[in-house]
């Protein structure tokens, strides 16, 4: 079953960055937009927004929840599935990036430059729209009209009234976004990451922690004692972000072994790229069945997969949910992964 837009809007509410009380450093690029306090509290208030934005998306969203014909659930590109989402996180983009702040810091006054001219005006006007209702104000457009010129329009005065420091924060985001943002940190402005402000680099227990932090306290009790068992035995973690699918990566070398993933069409789930199986056949006869079945199934890419024939994330390894029933398997999962890592050991011996 397809997810729907409000759907999309509670998974984006999990994965914005929590709140912080350190006081981190700010990359010197931004100094032109305000001093280091004022963009501190200029991000915990864009946070803020973004949580309302989702809350708006979650109660209204099947007004806008329109995807394309060719959408597919498994595609990650929100441009097929969520357009209107796309539109309105562009939007946004544009704004922060080209809007420029007044003397008191307290509206943001941009051009027509900030609408996307591959859409229609009624789908930009719409746009628009859509933010007043989370709280901005834009003067210098009726967004009532029935006709709009948008290239005539001169100058808009953008607010937020309820916290006028979210302006700073959105501006700064969006900078970073587009300056700081890599191949696996996408969405840095949606997610309201804060961390590439600094030096970009990701403390991977803190981004575990953030992760897994949804889910049951026996839940994550087991994943953080995973975590801890293989960064002992060697492995590298590092942390992935693409679209808004986010990948805590436990590798040797460049051999990933398992990983914890959360996106919005598999939830949260441990996933495992077994490659030596056929290896230690005895010790699997003695898992719980249910994991025994699981690994039978093997993995891979369901469009090349026999009786599949179509994405379905196949390519990321055995997925196991990260449910209550995970815990039944709990035991056998660490045997599991202790038998990959010597197979792994004597392959690269």
């Amino acid at each position: 079953m397809r997810k729907t837009l409000g759907d999309m809007a509670k998974h984006i509410k999990s994965i914005i960055l929590p709140e912080t009380l350190e006081a981190y450093s700010i990359n010197p690029m931004f100094e032109g937009v305000s001093h280091e306090e004022s963009i501190r509290e200029g991000i915990f208030a864009f946070r803020a927004f973004l949580l309302r934005f989702c809350d708006v998306l979650i109660a209204e969203g099947d007004l806008y929840d329109k995807p394309k014909k060719a959408a597919d659930e498994h595609l990650s590109a929100i441009y097929y599935n969520f357009p209107f989402l796309d539109n309105v996180k562009k939007l946004l983009l544009s704004i922060g990036v080209n809007g420029i702040l007044t003397e008191d810091a307290g509206a943001l006054i941009a051009g027509n430059d900030i609408f996307n001219t591959k859409l229609s005006t009624v789908k930009n006007i719409e746009c628009l729209q859509f933010l007043t209702t989370c709280g901005m104000r834009f003067d210098g457009i009726d967004l009532n009209a029935k006709r709009q010129k948008l290239s005539e329009i001169e100058a808009l005065v953008i607010s937020y009234p309820d916290n006028p420091a979210m302006l700073i924060g959105l501006k700064v985001m969006a900078i970073a976004e587009k300056e700081l943002g890599t191949n696996l940190s996408h969405n840095v402005l949606m997610r309201c990451d804060y961390r590439v402000l600094s030096d970009g680099k990701i403390d991977a227990l803190s981004a575990l922690k953030e992760t897994i932090e949804p889910l049951s306290a026996n839940i994550q009790d087991f994943v953080l004692r995973l975590h801890q068992l293989h960064l002992d035995k060697g492995l590298n973690c590092t942390v992935e972000v693409r679209g808004f699918w986010k990948k805590v990566k436990y590798s040797r070398g460049r051999k990933e072994v398992w990983g914890i993933n959360t996106s919005l069409n598999c939830g949260y789930e441990l996933t495992v790229k077994a490659q030596n199986t056929h290896k230690y056949a005895d010790v699997i006869m003695g898992f719980p069945m249910a994991l025994q079945e699981l690994i039978a199934k093997g993995y891979g890419c369901g469009r090349k997969r026999s009786g599949i024939g179509k994405c379905d994330a196949g390519c990321e390894g055995l997925r196991i949910p990260l449910d209550d029933s995970v815990l039944d398997i709990s035991d056998g999962i660490e045997i599991w992964l202790g038998q990959e890592l010597s197979g792994l050991r004597r392959r690269t011996s």
